[in-house]
């Protein structure tokens, strides 16, 4: 949304020269007959003036184009402005509370006169038509410095009739009143400040200017958008800027989703506001895929030193349970592997939220070439029957070849290869197998491993 700075800049200083008119009204009649409250009418008066030369600086500077050092533009230079205007009010009633308190423990005489009401009414008359005037062009041109402004101005039209009561019971003789109005005031202009600084505030700290469920609801109108996450918004509510993901099908060129993300960009400019939207694209997926589990598992793994096999996966409760072995250096204790095998299922846990559990199976992993030795011919006779034995009980296995028996660190090591249906699904061929396994060691003592390849007939 295009911000007409130099109308901004014309509010304040058609304001500054009312304040001024003001201001001397109301502070030459105080100063010449000693009213402190009609003084601190006038100094309210003048900070206000102060206040509009501090806003067309701010303005001034604000209204500069992005540039390296502000990318996002020098829109809160204004913000700043807002809350150096509250400080002034702040400093402003604290030297009126303490002067009325001194005026209330040593009193003075006061003369009123009727140019000191004359002056009060004449001042409080132009102020009430310049804060008019300034609130209306605030919210007009969605200003804070011209908000702010414009509060103090218009709130400085009831420190005025305050004031006109405690002039009218000076002169009933009441001197005490005189104080005790400035007192008020200056409570009143510190109120003031505090609003001040409550409104402005937000954008310093990139409060959210605008509700996420609000912009989800744009952003989930627009065609092709299959999912959004990642809402943040921050600046000013007249600036807003706005940054979020939004997920598209994943088969989609990247033309396409630019396409939509631009879509989701000039929808989101409409907002009333909002100056600047980033849209990142990014394909959409469903749950994690068990290869995109696998993936983060090994690459975590890889990362401590770690190996894993026998991976699988299960959906339980609404979530997944991961089961896996873990091997590790042979060399250390049980407590450090266990160190290590926990540090992994943390590591896990944290970047796969799926996560229901992880369960792990601790090993040793084999980080040498090992010595080995053939066995004798009526051992591998023996085990080559048990083999042939079991393949034939199994439907689905045929012809087991390549049979391989050897010693390993005085236990057996057997390798073999067998024919299955080439049509035959992975995981069938995968369950024969492993049942091939379970019946070798069943049937063979001190079997160390049993690697069974399985082939398609087929082929």
């Amino acid at each position: 949304m295009e911000r007409n700075y130099a109308a901004i800049e014309r509010v304040l200083v058609i304001t500054f020269v009312l304040n001024v008119i003001s201001t001397v009204a109301k502070l030459g009649f105080g100063l010449w007959v000693g009213a402190l409250s009609l003084i601190a009418d006038g100094l309210d008066s003048l900070f206000d003036g102060v206040s509009n030369l501090v806003g067309l600086i701010a303005v001034r500077i604000s209204r500069q184009p992005p540039d390296e050092d502000h990318p996002y533009g020098h829109r809160k230079f204004e913000t700043l402005a807002a809350l150096f205007i509250a400080a002034a009010l702040f400093v402003a009633a604290w030297e009126l509370a303490t002067g009325a308190i001194g005026r209330l423990i040593t009193p003075s005489p006061l003369v009123v006169n009727r140019w000191s009401i004359v002056a009060l009414l004449f001042g409080a008359g132009v102020q009430a038509i310049a804060g008019w005037w300034e609130w209306r062009k605030a919210h007009q041109l969605q200003s804070e410095v011209l908000l702010a402004d414009a509060r103090h101005t218009l709130a400085s039209i009831g420190i005025s009739a305050t004031v006109l009561v405690g002039l009218g019971l000076v002169q009933l003789g009441y001197d005490w009143a005189d104080p005790a109005v400035a007192l008020f005031v200056a409570a009143f202009i510190a109120k003031i400040g505090v609003d001040t600084v409550r409104e402005n505030i937000p954008a310093l700290v990139d409060r959210a200017p605008l509700d996420a469920s609000h912009i989800g609801d744009v952003v989930g109108g627009v065609t092709g958008v299959e999912s959004y996450h990642r809402i943040r918004s921050r600046g000013p509510v007249d600036n807003v800027a706005i940054d979020l993901h939004v997920r598209v099908a994943p088969q989609l060129s990247m033309g396409d989703a630019n396409a939509i993300a631009d879509e989701v960009r000039r929808r989101l400019l409409a907002l009333p506001g909002v100056g600047d939207v980033t849209i990142h694209a990014e394909a959409h997926r469903e749950s994690e895929s068990a290869l995109d589990l696998y993936s983060a598992s090994r690459l975590a793994a890889q990362e401590l030193g770690v190996t894993i096999h026998e991976w699988s996966v299960q959906a339980i409760d609404g979530g997944l349970s991961l089961h896996l072995h873990v091997g590790v250096d042979p060399t250390l204790t049980l407590a450090a592997a266990h160190d290590l095998v926990d540090q992994l299922e943390t590591i896990l846990r944290e970047r796969l939220p799926d996560l229901n559990s992880v369960h792990s199976h601790i090993e040793a992993n084999t980080l040498e070439i090992l010595p080995s030795a053939h066995v004798s011919h009526r051992l591998r006779q023996r085990v080559t029957a048990v083999v042939e034995n079991a393949v034939t009980t199994l439907p689905g296995l045929t012809d087991p070849h390549d049979i391989v028996v050897r010693q390993v660190e005085g236990r057996l090591f057997i390798a073999l290869e067998v024919m299955v249906n080439g049509m035959m699904s992975v995981a069938e061929a995968h369950e024969l197998s492993t049942r091939l396994q379970e019946n070798i060691r069943a049937n063979v003592a001190n079997v160390s491993e049993a690697l069974i390849h399985v082939e398609p007939d087929n082929v």
